[in-house]
């Protein structure tokens, strides 16, 4: 059976003003239109999420304002190899050389914890998503590398981030207390 578009809209409109959208509402309806049983339960779906939470959203709150500062600095510009200054290795509390490795990508992104990530991701004023796909991306090699090379020149192995501290010249005890997921 076909129904009339005025028809439907009725229907529609009609279960919209019940005073509660409970089961045994949306079952009565669909008993007596078992042919808008989609449209039925699409607008049930659709009044249960408006009417999940009507109060307004606190904008003084430090969670929104801390969200707000992170899509700022995250949104603002991209990611590049200069945005890696001794401002963010201070920041940090690394030495400047692990900041550097970690810009030319010779850090292995699997050896670096959640914790400094997030850290580095806030001192460089981007996102986690943007700095993950950064440091995942493949080495680029210095523009005169094959310049009098016998062979093809290739990026070197990749290191942990603990295996760079410590060549830094970080203490083990340094590298523990900056690599502590706690």
């Amino acid at each position: 059976m076909t129904r009339h578009p005025e028809e439907t809209e009725t229907v529609l409109a009609s279960f919209a003003i019940e005073p509660t959208h409970d089961r045994e509402t949306l079952d009565r309806y669909l008993s007596a239109h078992p042919d808008l049983r989609s449209e039925l339960l699409a607008l049930a779906l659709e009044l249960e999420f408006d009417e999940i939470d009507e109060s307004p959203l606190d904008l003084e709150s430090s969670v929104v304002a801390e969200s707000w500062t992170r899509y700022s600095a995250a949104s603002s510009e991209p990611l590049t190899s200069a945005s890696f200054t001794r401002e963010v290795a201070k920041s940090l509390g690394v030495k400047t050389a692990v900041v550097v490795q970690l810009r030319d990508r010779a850090i292995s992104f699997a050896s670096i914890p959640q914790r400094f990530l997030a850290r580095l991701s806030r001192a460089l004023g981007a996102g986690l998503e943007e700095l993950s796909a950064y440091l995942n991306a493949p080495r680029n090699l210095a523009p005169g590398a094959s310049y009098k090379s016998d062979g093809k020149p290739a990026a070197a192995q990749q290191m942990t981030l603990a295996e760079v501290m410590s060549q830094c010249g970080h203490t083990s005890e340094e590298i523990a207390k900056l690599l502590d997921e706690e």
